[in-house]
């Protein structure tokens, strides 16, 4: 069996769900309502046929033989579950010092640990406007160019607010033109059966190595995927998302490069934590209290809590399906008891209040008191 077949069959379960991903957002988005575009959450609301999440990439891990979950924060927990930490941050800005302190440290306690770090200069939504934009009619092409505009200049605005400055791990360099990428060179391994004319992946700020990095993944010159080993661990640096998020993994292409980065952390089954992360980075705890676990829907996204849940709502159902509805034909209630005489003394009080005439309401109970007496 060639390589090509091998990646064939492993990847044919994630190149169903990411078609099927592309699919639900044609059916969903169309031009006239709101396409879901929430950035970096591999779960939750909108997240999993959000163009912009990592749902179809943790699927990839997950049929490489990894456990994954997701989490929030870098907290004594991740220090000790995590194998492998993949980190899509919704953030142009670089990671401060604290969090890549955290980071080098967690990478170092350990062997055979792996940080995977996405750079965020790239978005899935603008990127879907303009590929859709041959198929779309001419009653909604006015529409469509509205969405596409909008896109492009929230995109924009979200690069140019954000100052561009160098980290620890990489140098920015500050190219504003946008372009696509068509070569690539590097290690052969990286390189071994892909095809890069038909590859869709975009460039827009460009990544420097720094440090001990080494570049492993490029194009004329312009790096596309970094490694540096810290301690006995690995940093690995992926310029922007544009072959990793969900609607880009459509690309076949972009696939068999997502299983080469999911190879670099070996073999062996692996604990894999997608962490998710706002503007700032994420909040760095010296422990996992409960007043700092997730709240609301972000608590589904988080390992075990999310199981646990699952199926106290599954049992949850079937109980309500046991117990409310009426299966087959209607039971009546318990038939009324005729020897029950409180029930005929609450007719007759009934009967007499109804007459409305309070005196000879008291002359019946009189009669009946001076019958009972007599008898």
């Amino acid at each position: 069996m060639t390589a090509g077949h091998r990646d064939m069959m492993r990847l044919s379960t994630s190149a169903i769900r990411a078609i099927a991903a592309m699919a639900t957002c044609l059916m969903i988005a169309g031009c006239g309502d709101r396409l879901d575009d929430v950035y970096g959450r591999r779960a939750g609301l909108g997240a999993e046929t959000s163009v912009n999440g990592t749902r179809v990439l943790s699927d990839m891990f997950e049929d490489s033989g990894h456990n994954v979950f997701s989490w929030t924060r870098l907290s004594p927990y991740l220090g000790k579950r995590a194998d492998c930490i993949v980190w899509f941050p919704d953030d142009f800005a670089p990671p401060s010092a604290e969090v890549c302190d955290w980071l080098e440290a967690w990478l170092e306690a350990e062997p055979g640990r792996t940080l995977i770090y996405v750079g965020r200069d790239f978005d899935a939504a603008r990127w879907y406007w303009e590929k859709i934009g041959p198929e779309v009619s001419s009653e909604q092409r006015e529409t469509h160019k509205k969405q596409l505009r909008q896109a492009r200049t929230d995109f924009a605005l979200q690069r140019l607010k954000t100052a561009k400055e160098d980290s620890s791990w990489f140098c920015v360099e500050n190219k504003l033109s946008t372009r696509p990428v068509r070569t690539l060179s590097g290690d052969p391994h990286w390189l071994d059966g892909i095809d890069p004319s038909k590859l869709e992946i975009e460039l827009n700020g460009r990544f420097l190595p720094a440090g001990r990095a080494k570049v492993v993944l490029e194009s004329d010159g312009d790096m596309l995927v970094s490694r540096r080993e810290f301690g006995r661990g690995q940093l690995i640096v992926v310029t922007n998302g544009s072959f990793l998020l969900n609607l880009p993994l459509v690309n076949h292409e972009h696939r068999k490069l997502a299983g080469k980065l999911i190879e670099t952390i070996g073999t062996e089954e692996q604990t894999v934590v997608f962490l998710e992360s706002r503007a700032g980075g994420p909040p760095i705890l010296e422990e996992d209290a409960m007043s700092g676990m997730p709240t609301g829907v972000e608590i589904f996204n988080v390992w075990p809590t999310n199981w646990i849940l699952l199926h106290l709502a599954v049992v949850g159902i079937l109980f309500c399906f046991w117990r409310f509805p009426i299966f087959g034909l209607a039971r009546g209630g318990e038939p009324a008891r005729l020897s029950d005489f409180g029930k005929h003394l609450d007719a007759v009080g009934e009967l007499l209040k109804q007459s409305g005439d309070e005196a000879f309401a008291r002359d019946c109970v009189k009669q009946y008191v001076r019958k009972t007496k007599t008898d």
